[in-house]
Parts: C-alpha cells; structure tokens; sequence
C-alpha cells in the first residue's frame, strides 16, 4: 500500500493528464495515463506493487476518481476523460471519428433523442466533424442501404435546407415542423 502523501501526488498527477488530454481534446486510455505518469517519474509504485499489472492497479485507481468519466469504446478499450472539460456526448464523438457512418449516426440520434430536434446536414460540416459536403452525402448513400441505419431520414424544408434525424425518436411529421421552424427562424433572425 502506498503512503498516503504518494497517493495523494499519483491521483493529482492522474488527474492533470486526463485533464490535459481533454484540453486537446481527446480520450485517454489507462496505457496512456501509465506512461504519463512514467515521463513524471511516478509509475514506480505501480510497476513495483500488486496486481502484478501496472494497467490494473492504475485502472482501479481512476475508477476511485470521481472526477473522471470513463467510457466503454468501440474498440473494446476503457477511455477516461474529465467531463468537466469533454462533455460525455462529445465523448462518444470523438470515439466515432474513425467511422463516419456511425459518428453521423449518433450525432443524428442525439439530437433527436435528446433534444428533440432534427439537425439541418450542414451541420457536418462544421467542427467538430469538419466533413466535406461531398463526404457527407456519401456517407448518408452509404448509410441509407446498412440496416443498423434505417431510422436516420432525411427532410427537405420549403427553404430546400436538408436536415436529419432519427424516426426511433422524433415522428416524420414532428420532425418537418421543427425543421421548417428552424429554417424560417434562421431566415429571419
């Protein structure tokens, strides 16, 4: 067991890196934390302590943090982030950047499920996504033929303003009146 002062340096030090990579903003992983604390000379204890394994020592540690959000990625892997600075759902985002259908997807069901509103396509366009119009086009052709995919539809506003949103949570007829909403406000604001 280490001392308390020792833990007490180890946790604001874990703190500091997952707050730094939120700065950038990125998630974390628990070997990327180990390594951040080996570059400050702090790993020592948990390279030399049990479990046998410095990943599942410091594992249990930032699960101790309450500070710190993890997140179960799609590649299986645990993802640490302080939401202080990465909110959860952009979070999720940033765990999607490498498929597009799905990060569309759940920006899409998002603003449905949460907010309710649909989103109007230029949205993609703009960071955090920063997708080519032409991009988002192929990957809405590519999603409309994948199963998993079926509830993203589309509406075309008077104003011919495309905007997206998921029928698992906002009726089509919902769905068009806050879009034409949308677009008329942002014509006259």
């Amino acid at each position: 067991m280490a001392e308390p002062a020792k833990e007490a340096d180890l946790s604001r030090a874990i703190l500091e890196i997952i707050r730094e990579a939120g700065g950038e903003p990125r998630l974390i992983a628990v070997q990327d934390i180990l390594e951040g604390l080996r570059e400050r000379g702090l790993a020592e204890h948990l390279e030399t302590s049990p479990p046998d394994d410095p990943c599942t020592a410091l594992a249990a540690i930032v699960a101790d943090l309450p500070e710190i959000a993890s997140l179960a990625s799609r590649s299986g892997q645990t993802l640490y982030h302080d939401p202080a600075r990465l909110s959860r759902s952009y979070a999720r985002l940033l765990d999607n950047q490498d498929a597009p259908d799905r990060l569309l997807a759940e920006a899409i069901r998002s603003h449905s499920r949460d907010y309710p509103r649909p989103v109007p396509v230029e949205l993609f366009e703009k960071p955090p996504f920063d997708l080519a119009s032409s991009d988002v086009a192929a990957i809405l052709d590519a999603m409309a033929v994948k199963p998993q995919f079926q509830d993203i539809a589309t509406i075309r506003t008077s104003t011919g303003t495309v905007y997206l949103f998921s029928s698992l949570y906002l009726p089509r007829a919902h769905a068009a009146f806050l879009a034409q909403q949308d677009a008329t406000l942002s014509m006259n604001p």
